[in-house]
């Protein structure tokens, strides 16, 4: 933990981070699709400026220019007042202050956590998470099926003569509602009927759009072996239905978790803990000792309900901002970054001695 004085910046990084290839490494590296501008800090005494100095020792992450006027720098994920997801970025300039800190975050961070010039600020360097089980939710964490929803919820709600939109699809699995609320209004004369039809004939064609439009992002494979090679017991924890384990079919991949549990294996639906709860019984790992894995703020809930750790991921229904306003442990881009941020328990003890792990 390294704390600073919040200054004034110049101005300059807004256009920095609003540069397309820009945005994009750092989506890719900390999660964070940046708010523009940058907070800068100041470390005004001795033992920041060391601890500063020490973090710096470690190559963190290469942000690569694609244009000769940018310079290149270093980025670490990181973690403000112990809550909000950032980066640091070092510019590569040999004149660079050795006492300042530069912050991207994906929120306006003065503005939502009420800071102003002058106050002292907290930040964290992001470590790996020391873990016995990682638990995924499944639609946009392990499978692409943002577009599925999408196609599901257009098709019934235009059998019945109503529209919908992808962003009500994604506000709906971001807060766990049922996606026809926002859609009939309550003063129509038979809104419950209408939306027990409208449920009734997405389930029918479900099946077949799931076939069609569903699949699992690239790479899990390796994911998963990376951590099973850790010794990590995995789960899958979801509301989903079971059809879309048929996705899982190819490379036995379903034999290489340890406990699945579906909507239709609990009776309250997320941000309620109870999957979570239910699958560390079966595997027998304690919540401090476990990580969840979502795409959306209501698996952030859970995993908060639970006491476990929560790493939220940018393929689902949620966005860089969303995401990180319901303070995840760590924010990443997908699930091909978490064997570099997850380490087995029985390395916690040097965990403190460990590099920072980019994301």
């Amino acid at each position: 933990m390294i704390e600073g004085r919040l200054v004034r910046g110049l101005g300059q990084a807004a256009h920095f981070t609003r540069v397309d290839w820009v945005r994009r490494q750092f989506v890719e590296l900390a999660g964070i699709d940046p708010f523009p501008g940058t907070v800068n800090l100041i470390l005004d005494d001795d033992g920041n400026r060391s601890r500063w100095r020490s973090w710096c020792e470690h190559a963190g992450a290469r942000l690569a220019r694609e244009d000769l006027s940018f310079c290149e720098a270093n980025c670490y994920p990181a973690r403000v007042e112990g809550r909000i997801p950032a980066a640091i970025v070092v510019p590569h300039v040999d004149d660079y202050p050795l006492d300042k800190v530069e912050l991207v975050a994906a929120l306006p961070l003065c503005r939502h956590l009420a800071l102003e010039e002058g106050m002292r600020v907290r930040i964290e360097l992001c470590r790996p998470l020391a873990a016995k089980a990682v638990l995924f939710d499944l639609d946009g964490t392990l499978v692409d099926t943002i577009g599925a929803y999408f196609e599901i919820a257009r098709v019934a709600a235009s059998a019945h003569g109503f529209e919908i939109t992808e962003q009500h699809v994604r506000e709906s699995l971001c807060s766990g509602g049922n996606f026809w609320k926002g859609i009939v209004p309550d003063a129509h004369p038979d809104g419950a009927e209408v939306r027990r039809a409208l449920t009734a004939h997405a389930a029918r064609e479900w099946p077949r759009v799931l076939r069609e439009q569903g699949r699992m992002f690239d790479g899990l494979v390796d994911t998963l072996d990376a951590l099973k090679r850790k010794g990590v017991a995995l789960a899958i924890v979801s509301g989903a239905r079971s059809e879309v384990l048929e996705l899982f079919r190819d490379n036995d991949l379903l034999a290489r978790f340890d406990a699945v549990i579906l909507g239709a294996d609990v009776a309250r639906r997320k941000p309620d803990p109870a999957g979570i709860v239910k699958a560390l019984d079966m595997l027998g790992v304690a919540p401090g000792e476990a990580v969840y894995v979502g795409d959306a703020p209501v698996d952030i809930q859970a995993s908060r309900a639970a006491g476990v750790r929560a790493v939220a991921v940018l393929t689902g229904a949620g966005d860089s901002a969303l995401l990180s306003a319901h303070e995840p442990d760590r924010l990443i881009a997908s699930h091909a970054k978490l064997d570099g941020i997850i380490a087995p328990v029985n390395r916690a003890a040097a965990r403190c001695l460990s590099p920072p792990y980019p994301a």
